[in-house]
Formats: C-alpha cells, sequence, structure tokens
C-alpha cells in the first residue's frame, strides 16, 4: 500500500481545484493512503472529501516552529510519493533534503509554475504561452501534470466540493423562507486584491437591475474580509432588499448558498469556483488577470467577461492593491449593463433547458 501526500496550503480556490488531482490519485491507487496538507482556515474545502485518507491542518500563526513540527510528522509518516503542487516557501522547506537525510525511494515531485512566461506576459506583454504548450493550460491540469509519471489520467469530470449534512440543512432553511422569489442570484463582491474586484457601485447597478426588472433575490456571499466593499455595495441601495450572508457563514455553508442558486456572478476569487463545483450558471468577471494564467472557471456553464482591448492586461498573475495606469478600464469598461445582459442570456438558457 502506497503512502502518497499532496501540499497545497492555499488558498480556497487553489485547494478547491486539486480535487481533479485528488480523484485521479484515488482511482489509480485505490488502496493508497492518500493525505493532503492544507492551511487550517481553508481545510473544510476538503475535508469531506471520500478520496482522501487524512487532510492534515498547518496553523500559519504557528510559524517556523510549527511549519518544522509538521515536516517532522511528515516524515515520521514515510509517505512514499509528495507531490508539492503549491512550491512556495513553506512547501519546499517541507521537501528540502527529504531524501538526502533519510535515504529514502521517496518520490518527490513539483507543479511547474512557468515563472518565466508569465515574466514575460505581465512585464513585456509578450504572450508565448500557446508557443510552448499549444494551448492555454489550467491550473487543475498543472496539478495533474505532476502525477503523470505515476500513471495518472485525467477523466474530465471538473472539479468537486463535498458538503456536510449540517452546511446544507442550514441553507435549506434559508431557501425555504425566500423560495418565492423568480430567481435566487448569489453575488460574491469582493477579491483578494483590488484590481480583481469589479466596482461596487457597478454590483449596485446591476443589483438594482434585476431587482427592478425581475424582482430576483438577491444573496450576496463573501468572507469577513468582503464586509467593507459589501457595504460599500448596499449603502447605494437601501431601498432594495438585498441578503447579505457576507462573513456571517462557513466556506462550507457559503458554498451550500451557491449550490442552490439559479446563478452566481463573481470576480476572480475563489467563490467563482466553488460555484463551478457544483455547476451553477456564473458570469465570471476578470480584471488585471487573464486566461493564461490558468484561473479560468472549470465550468461549461460559466461566462467569462472581460476587457481584451487593453495592452496594459495583465499588469500582474495575482491581482494588485491599485491599478499602476490609474484608470482601471479593465475593470470600470465593463458596464452593469453589459453583465446583466449576459447574465439574463445565461439565466433564460438555462431556463429553457432545463
Amino acid at each position: 500500500m502506497k503512502k502518497i501526500l499532496i501540499i497545497r496550503m492555499s488558498s480556497l480556490g487553489d485547494v478547491l481545484i486539486a480535487s481533479p488531482l485528488i480523484r485521479a490519485l484515488r482511482r489509480h491507487f485505490l488502496e493508497a493512503q492518500i493525505d493532503f496538507v492544507v492551511r487550517k482556515e481553508y481545510a473544510e474545502v476538503i475535508r469531506y472529501n471520500p478520496h482522501l485518507t487524512n487532510v492534515i491542518e498547518f496553523d500559519i500563526s504557528t510559524g517556523l516552529v510549527g511549519l518544522w513540527k509538521l515536516r517532522k510528522k511528515i516524515w515520521q509518516t514515510k509517505y512514499d510519493i509528495i507531490l508539492d503542487i503549491h512550491r512556495n516557501f513553506r512547501s519546499r522547506l517541507i521537501c528540502w533534503n527529504f531524501k538526502n537525510l533519510f535515504n529514502r525511494k521517496t518520490i518527490i515531485r513539483t507543479v511547474r509554475k512557468n515563472y518565466f512566461l508569465r515574466f514575460l506576459l505581465v512585464y513585456f506583454k509578450l504572450n508565448l504561452y500557446k508557443k510552448f504548450h499549444g494551448c492555454v493550460i489550467k491550473v487543475w491540469q498543472k496539478y495533474l501534470q505532476v502525477a503523470q509519471p505515476l500513471g495518472i489520467k485525467p477523466d474530465n469530470l471538473g472539479i468537486e466540493l463535498f458538503l456536510n449534512d449540517e452546511a446544507e440543512s442550514v441553507v435549506q432553511i434559508l431557501f425555504t423562507e425566500i423560495k418565492s422569489r423568480k430567481w435566487k442570484i448569489v453575488i460574491a463582491p469582493g477579491a483578494k486584491h483590488f484590481t480583481k474586484r469589479w466596482p461596487a457601485e457597478y454590483f449596485a447597478d446591476l443589483i438594482r437591475k434585476f431587482f427592478t426588472k425581475y424582482k430576483s433575490q438577491i444573496i450576496l456571499v463573501g468572507g469577513p474580509e468582503d464586509r467593507e466593499v459589501t457595504a460599500q455595495v448596499t449603502s447605494t441601495i437601501p431601498d432594495i432588499p438585498v441578503l447579505s450572508m457576507v462573513g456571517n457563514y462557513t466556506i462550507l455553508q457559503t458554498a451550500a448558498i451557491i449550490k442552490h442558486a439559479n446563478l452566481f456572478i463573481g470576480n476572480d476569487s475563489g467563490l467563482t469556483h466553488v460555484a463551478a463545483a457544483f455547476k451553477i450558471p456564473t458570469v465570471a468577471i476578470f480584471g488585471s488577470t487573464v486566461e493564461e494564467f490558468g484561473f479560468f472557471p472549470e465550468n461549461p456553464n460559466a461566462i467569462v467577461v472581460e476587457n481584451n482591448r487593453l495592452n496594459c492586461r495583465p499588469c500582474s498573475h495575482i491581482g494588485r492593491a491599485k491599478c499602476p495606469k490609474k484608470h482601471f478600464k479593465c475593470m470600470r469598461e465593463i458596464t452593469p449593463e453589459n453583465v446583466f445582459d449576459k447574465a439574463l442570456d445565461l439565466l433564460l438558457h438555462t431556463e429553457l433547458h432545463t
């Protein structure tokens, strides 16, 4: 029986899109021990994944001492295979000198991040991704490539998120109370970095359009860090009964809310990948980031809205605290009317085929 360890510490979306790799490993190694190392705050994203044996949580507040204890625990477990799909300082430290210290035959493989291609695209707008790879390789595909030498093959079933009964029950009560609305539209206005967030006033305008024309129930979701931007959205539409769940629910409860929505609208953020896990019709708004970085949602029911008329995109692969050109056209030129029209088309198309 093999022992396999996957390392991906963060963040929400990155951990979630590791699910095709987890599933493929389980399919290939039916009896293996398959463990996953993740930061404590993201552990619930994979805690109920039936393909995993153990979820090993790392508390980032414990610093290097905690990381060294984690490394020691991994030594003692004697894994046959370690797949580092994070490849940052912490994951490198865990794997550092592992084989030499213990004279083991442990297979250690790391993800390829294409730093040079990314550098050329961000700073010189020289796009060589398709020249080198023939197509855009999504991040979940890069994760699978790490395990290809082990005989792993993709199944193209998309990403997965498994909920617990508690999350489902909380949301069932919520949706029972608002079932009379024509559409339940879940919106996530937040994102970690400013240049990945569509303007708050645009979200407010979009909400007004859906409520005025269709009396749709709008539900806002996000974590505690999204409360400020959510307040900016709701403060300009006090007359519209928006239901804000931002900062009040766990990740899994928020995922359950998204699962029961008719439509999801969000930025380039982790919750957009949550919607993809349930194949929810989605409008994803991308600003400073582009498809080549591999984070377009793996969702057959998703539409990505972006401004392709700019020569300053991308300005970063993860987003910035402010627009370096000071105009923020990558988001500001995506109008509420544009997003509304695409969202409405998606809703009507979904209704027609269900």
